[in-house]
């Protein structure tokens, strides 16, 4: 059965601040459009040291500030007016003492602009690919537009965690010639832009297994290739009413190890995966972990006579713990399983028993987590439907059971068809300061 841990939720997102006036000072009530004025920034954001305790659940690496692009749009038309990229030497800080959990980050330059109404958008360690191709971006290449993103260039250590605004912010700059106007900055919320998944084994794991169950290991599967920067209101992607052929990233076999029980949070082996939300929430739709294993039988068949089925089977102990290719047949309708090293005896004895005998290549054998089963088990507003894998959202998820062997391969055994939840994985997923979400897993068959 499943079970839900609770887990303490902290604030979801980084907080920005710009400076900038909200009011016309032109004493006539009418807006000043168009003249020259400026905008300062001012970024709180949790950084070395204070970082380890503000967020407990983050690296280093998920909260460095490197750069901040700023776009800002002349509401009326639509069109990018200025774009400002700032680096973080440009800052200064901490401002909030000693024990202080956040920094506060000033820019000493300005950012040139006009006055009037405008839209703001920012974005967070873009890399400088990416923030030149969005220099006189449309506001819809942020908002409507699924953009390709390769995950590896946005979660890298050279340019940071890729984030951006939670959503446009609108503002009315003014002339501020004293540039004092500080009661009048908005406040903008930045996400990153990728989901982060870590598997665990729990202090208590109970493993049933006929012989030894070794080299755990997780990858992710079925993750999206698309997203948009700008995270929609109602939470769906591009292809969440339908997912077409090569949407979706296969698995790619770069297998990470599951995790001690007693490493810590900021510690544990993380894979990181685009938004990926779905109107049905099938298996070959979801964006799901896929847990894998070696496995070496305790007892394997072989002929009894050592020649042939003539004179039935005997059971043989295995000494080795090495892996390596094994058959197994499931047999008197699902009650019995017999493990073989020999192709030929496993064929054999299925045909006996009218089954079918399935090869678990070089031992290895699989299990699926599917993430987000309980759907927003915290009661957080918008969190998505079920199965739904969210930006900036922490999946922590946690073995407390394994029924081995699993699978012989990775792939689902019908695409078409919602997650078993109850019997490939239990899971403790904890939404932990990212958005964490805690689940405990059992590994069936």
């Amino acid at each position: 059965m499943k079970t839900i841990k609770p887990f303490a939720i902290a604030a979801a997102a980084l907080m920005m601040s710009f400076a900038s006036c909200n009011k016309d000072n032109t004493g006539n009530g009418k807006i000043d459009e168009g003249n020259p004025t400026y905008m300062g920034i001012s970024f709180t954001i949790s950084a070395t040291g204070a970082a380890t305790r503000a967020d407990a659940n983050a690296t280093e690496a998920e909260t460095a500030f490197k750069f901040v692009d700023v776009f800002i749009y002349n509401k009326a038309t639509g069109t990018q007016a200025t774009h400002a990229r700032i680096s973080a030497n440009d800052f200064t800080g901490p401002t909030g003492g000693t024990g202080s959990d956040d920094w506060t980050l000033k820019a000493a330059a300005k950012i040139a602009t006009t006055t009037g109404e405008k839209a703001v958008i920012v974005g967070v360690n873009l890399s400088s690919d990416l923030s030149a191709s969005l220099v006189g971006a449309s506001m819809g290449e942020f908002i409507n537009i699924a953009q390709s993103v390769i995950v590896d260039d946005v979660t890298g250590a050279t340019d940071g965690f890729a984030m951006f605004s939670t959503e446009v912010k609108n503002v009315t700059l003014i002339k501020d010639p004293d540039f004092n106007a500080r009661e009048n900055y908005p406040t903008v919320q930045v996400q990153r832009l990728v989901a982060k998944v870590t598997v665990q084994k729990d202090e208590n794991i109970n493993i049933i297994a006929n012989g030894t169950l070794d080299n755990l290991m997780f990858e992710l599967n079925n993750t999206n290739k698309k997203t948009f920067y700008i995270q929609p209101a109602d939470k769906k992607d591009h292809n969440w009413e339908t997912t077409p052929a090569g949407d979706l990233n296969a698995l790619n076999n770069i297998y990470v190890a599951v995790n001690e029980y007693d490493a810590t949070v900021r510690d544990l082996n993380a894979k990181y995966a685009l938004e990926n939300t779905t109107r049905d929430f099938l298996m070959g739709q979801v964006t799901r972990a896929t847990v894998r294993a070696t496995f070496v039988p305790a007892l394997v068949k072989e002929y009894f006579n050592d020649s042939d089925k003539s004179e039935g089977y005997k059971d043989i102990d295995v000494t080795s713990t090495v892996p390596a290719t094994f058959y197994s047949v499931i047999y008197n309708m699902g009650a019995n399983r017999a493990y073989f090293f020999d192709e030929a005896v496993a064929n054999d004895f299925a045909d006996d028993n009218n089954a079918t005998a399935v090869t678990y290549t070089d031992g290895l054998c699989y299990w699926d987590m599917f993430l987000n089963p309980d759907n927003n088990p915290y009661g957080l507003p918008d969190m998505g439907g079920p199965f739904d894998v969210l930006r900036n959202d922490f999946y922590r998820c946690n073995i407390i059971k394994i029924v081995a062997p699993g699978r012989a391969t990775p792939e689902v055994t019908d695409p078409n068809q919602p997650p078993t939840q109850e019997t490939d994985l239990m899971v403790d997923i904890q939404m932990l300061y990212w958005n964490p979400i805690m689940k405990d897993y059992t590994l069936e068959p």
